[in-house]
């Protein structure tokens, strides 16, 4: 599109609302003399006309202004008359409100959008905790209200709002209550600093800080980190003197996103002094004097600076960054009176005669002459849509906004080292804004290679409170959203949020980040393993018993009809041996994984073993309580001692065990069930408690003190016979071993591991202790003393004479002997004396004197027995009698006697 633009009425404002307002109303006046004139008319009809000479000022829309402030007065006034303001660089929130000023556009953004962009960076790096500088004035006040606004919506605080005016105190006093909240010394606080100040605010600021900090070249302390919105001017020379650079570096900076405009920047460098560019423009001079220093009008040679020597270079010159929206904004009207011209004046041929009322050219359409400012921007100015000079495309928001987007800047030293550290700590090194990011409309994009962080590597900290860790909740510090002390999760807990803690459900444990539960029985379901030491030791316990009594079995078979094997109880001894063998085989069911066969036989198979073990022990106890018990007052056999019996007693009270087991397996089926002995744990076990099991085992603790009962009854039983001896041994251990069980089973009862191991040592114990206590004897007799296991008969075993004149060693012989008759118990009275030697037998619990011979012996040789009367034989040879039948013998020179005793146990 061609347009063609004669003429403009450009006044300045000088940054002044009052200034600026009186200025409006100087094409405004023109509006109101016409607005008058048009209620009269003449005596002769005609319409009424100014005496002024001038021509009147018909303005269709105005230009500017660029600070807020001035904006807001001048919309105010242009508002009254209906005339459409567009600013190219007034970004104040409020001018968006179309109740208050509904004819109002601009091709910036609003500094909402600034403020949602700041927020996004901050929350980028995380900056939780920071600081609000605004000035005393529309843009900072609307500012930090936008950006606290959207704080808030993200959990961002304010650790301290500075709002400043451009005097020295209220500097000095922000700026140390700034480095307060920073708190150098640590590595919380409010670091970052966020800015919404006008321009020239800014110079003050940064000197202040550098010398309130004492800032320096080389300076390795935290330093404010800015957070700066676009008013941050990087073309100001003032933010670049002296130390206010080192304050500076490392800011970031907002930027309204424009791009330089060629064919403008090259118009502004042909313009220097003398030229008919340069003169027609009242302000270049005074750019002059104040850009170089310079006067006009001095005479050639002078000392002093001519500005007529002044030129700009492309060294030396760079234009304003709203050059690209004071563009846009002149096109915008442009292309709204382009669509309007085409919609009311369709048949106009003149293409630069509407152009503006202030034209000379009085043939524009009528449909143009006068327009309606509503009408204007509603229909055509908002809905305006062109390809600016830059090539960006270009739309109003429905507000009347321009497009939200912004460039990030960061302020950094140029000579940085490979480590980006700065190579020249002069403060008068060279610095420089470098882009590192874009944000438009919720899409922000940093590069953070190009940040420098003042000597450091990592992101600037700026948190009220440090971020817990792992498995700790933030505990909210009274009214303060971003601080918190960090308090300690269980470990069974979860967190729901960063302030709640929830303990999992059992079988479940947190997961690695604490945010949810998994369930233990998937990854961690525990149970007895192969590989565990808590199984090898006593599997390899187990296995050693297993073997030993195997080698037991195998050496009975062999010697199977040896007296010692006979006396023993052949018969009970097998089941002995087996029952042995089935209380090691519980070892390998109990370190099996719990199923319902497993749990089946363990209920059944330990109660069962065991009491196998002790009930043959008890009858085997039983029987030879009987047979010494009967023998002392009758010559009879005792009844049900044969090995028939024996076996059948011994079935029936294994049988109670095993009939009770059964029930209980009906009653309580068995299975697997999931136990938790503590919250991180899941344990695979059989469903039924620890308590239940031990019921199951009190049947055989009725055997064993049963037993133990017979053991201690049978205690005087005759030496060779006295197998009860053992078996009592066998029982006194065992209670000790079971006692030790239960205490040590159920004071453990929170590691499922030393439980199984103890119970299944303690098993194996049970049954190493009477393997050890019944058969080792036997065994040392069949396999090291073989002269003692065969049976003495008639005549063989005892035919001699004994003379008790012998010296002590023949008397120890002939205890030796005597050993086939095992009622008898010497005790040596006078075990010093060679000859003659006193000692004495018992029998039926009287002593009775055996010395040298006497006339008061029986015979005429040997010795006697004294203090024997006429009643005592009779029980004396009782217990005498070979196979039941009764025969005299007294006791003389020659003895030959076989035991009923003996002959019950063979």
């Amino acid at each position: 599109m061609r347009v063609h633009i004669e003429g403009a009425l450009i006044l300045d404002s000088c940054s002044n609302p009052a200034y600026a307002l009186n200025q409006s109303l100087e094409f405004v006046r023109d509006m109101i003399g016409s607005s008058e004139a048009s209620d009269y008319v003449c005596n002769d009809g005609s319409n009424p006309h100014s005496k002024s000479s001038s021509k009147k000022k018909n303005v269709v829309a105005v230009v500017g202004a660029s600070y807020c402030s001035v904006t807001v007065q001048v919309a105010n006034l242009l508002r009254l008359f209906r005339i459409v303001q567009v600013s190219p660089a007034s970004t104040n929130a409020d001018l968006s409100d179309k109740s208050r000023f509904e004819y109002f556009a601009r091709t910036v953004p609003s500094d909402d959008y600034q403020a949602m962009a700041m927020v996004e960076i901050a929350i980028r790096f995380n900056w939780t905790y920071v600081s609000l500088v605004y000035s005393a004035d529309e843009y900072g006040e609307l500012g930090a209200d936008a950006f606290k606004k959207e704080a808030r919506k993200k959990g961002i605080c304010i650790a301290i709002e500075e709002r400043i005016q451009n005097k020295r105190e209220s500097f000095v006093e922000s700026i140390d209550n700034l480095v307060k909240k920073m708190q150098p010394d640590k590595k919380v606080g409010a670091r970052v600093v966020v800015l919404f100040v006008g321009t020239e605010y800014v110079p003050e600021l940064l000197k202040h800080t550098a010398e309130r900090m004492k800032l320096s070249a080389g300076y390795k302390k935290k330093k404010i980190i800015w957070l700066a919105s676009e008013s941050w001017d990087r073309n100001n020379e003032k933010y670049m003197i002296g130390q206010n650079k080192l304050a500076a570096q490392g800011a970031l900076v907002l930027m309204l996103a424009s791009q330089k405009v060629p064919s403008f920047d090259e118009y502004l460098l042909s313009l220097h002094p003398g030229t008919e560019k340069f003169e027609r423009n009242k302000w270049l001079r005074e750019l002059w004097k104040s850009k170089y220093k310079c006067d006009f009008d001095l005479p050639l040679g002078t000392a002093e600076n001519r500005c007529e020597d002044a030129r700009q270079t492309s060294d030396n010159f760079h234009s304003d960054d709203k050059v690209q929206f004071v563009i846009d904004a002149v096109y915008a009207i442009a292309h709204a009176l382009q669509a309007m011209k085409s919609a009311v004046c369709p048949d106009d041929v003149i293409e630069k005669s509407w152009i503006s009322r202030y034209s000379k050219k009085p043939d524009i359409c009528n449909a143009m002459q006068n327009i309606d400012g509503e009408e204007f921007y509603q229909k055509y100015l908002l809905k305006v849509q062109f390809q600016d000079i830059v090539g960006k495309n270009f739309r109003f928001s429905p507000q009347g906004d321009g497009p939200a987007s912004y460039t990030i800047l960061t302020y950094k030293p140029k000579s940085l080292d490979k480590r980006r550290r700065v190579l020249n700590d002069d403060s008068s090194d060279g610095s420089d804004y470098v882009e590192i990011g874009h944000w438009s409309e919720n899409n922000l994009t940093i590069n953070e290679k190009e940040l420098w962080w003042n000597d450091i590597d990592e992101i600037p900290f700026s948190q009220c409170s440090l971020e817990c860790q792992k498995g700790y909740r933030k505990q909210m510090i009274k009214d303060e959203q971003c601080c918190w002390a960090c308090s300690k999760c269980e470990d069974y807990e979860y967190l729901t949020n960063e302030t709640y803690c929830e303990a999992c459900e059992l079988g479940w444990w947190p997961t690695e980040d604490r945010k949810g539960c998994y369930d233990l029985s998937v990854a961690h379901l525990k149970y007895m393993r192969w590989s565990s030491m808590y199984s090898i030791v006593p599997a390899i316990f187990a296995v050693i018993g297993i073997i030993t009594t195997l080698f037991v079995i195998v050496i009975y078979i062999i010697y199977n009809e040896t007296p010692v094997v006979k006396a023993s109880g052949r018969e009970l001894s097998y089941v002995l041996l087996i029952s042995m063998i089935m209380c090691y085989a519980m070892t390998f069911v109990l370190l099996s994984k719990p199923n319902t066969v497993v749990c089946a036989i363990k209920r059944t198979g330990i109660g069962f073993a065991f009491s196998c073990l002790y009930a043959a022990m008890l009858v085997k106890t039983n029987r030879i309580a009987r047979i010494f018990s009967q023998a002392t007052l009758s010559a009879r056999r005792p009844l049900f001692i044969s090995p028939v019996s024996q076996v059948v007693f011994t079935s029936l009270l294994a049988g109670v065990q095993l009939i009770g087991s059964i029930i209980w397996l009906f009653v309580v089926p068995p299975g697997s069930r999931h136990d938790y002995p503590s919250r991180d744990q899941v344990v695979l076990t059989c469903n039924v408690p620890d308590h239940h099991f031990l019921y199951s085992l009190a049947y055989d603790g009725i055997l064993i003190i049963a037993c133990t009962v017979y053991a201690v009854k049978t205690r005087k039983v005759p030496e060779n016979f006295n197998e009860t001896k053992f078996i009592g041994f066998s029982m006194y251990t065992t209670c000790v071993v079971w006692l030790s069980w239960i205490f040590f089973f159920f004071g453990t009862g929170s590691d499922f591991q030393i439980q199984t191991t103890s119970l299944c040592i303690s098993i194996s114990m049970s049954a190493n202790v009477a393997l050890v206590c019944i058969f080792s004897p036997k065994l040392w007799i069949i396999l090291f003393e073989k002269h003692k296991n065969v049976r003495k008969q008639d005549g063989d075993m005892l035919n001699r004479r004994f003379n008790f004149n012998e010296p002590l060693r023949n008397i120890k012989k002939l205890r030796e002997d005597f050993l086939g008759i095992p009622f008898i118990r010497y005790n040596l009275s006078t075990p010093h004396q060679p000859y003659p030697i006193l000692s004495y037998v018992v029998y039926n619990d009287r002593p009775h004197i055996v010395h040298e011979k006497s006339e008061r012996t029986t015979g005429s040789r040997g010795s006697g027995l004294y203090g024997s009367t006429a009643d005592e034989p009779n029980q004396y040879t009782a217990l005498l009698a070979a196979d039941g039948k009764q025969s005299v013998r007294r006791f003389s020179h020659t003895i030959s006697t076989t035991s009923s005793a003996q002959d019950a146990f063979l």
